[in-house]
């Protein structure tokens, strides 16, 4: 299953990322500041993997939910 929205992906979510497996760490939404005072000018979706390797996502679109 896709994502219809950037809103819909949460903190721990396991995804697929180009046919791999990860853990989404941060999720930053456009014209929305976070807590630190970070305001993003895009959306952008840190992902994480199982070697600690970190992936950044421009396009929630791309990532499938798993389960």
């Amino acid at each position: 299953m896709k994502y219809n929205s950037p809103y819909e992906i949460g903190l721990g979510d396991v995804v697929i990322h180009e046919g791999r497996t990860h853990l989404v760490l941060i999720n930053y939404i456009k014209g929305e500041t976070d807590a630190k005072g970070y305001t993003p000018k895009t959306n952008r979706t840190i992902l994480i993997d199982d070697s600690d390797r970190k992936t950044v996502v421009n396009d929630y679109r791309t990532l499938e939910v798993v389960g």
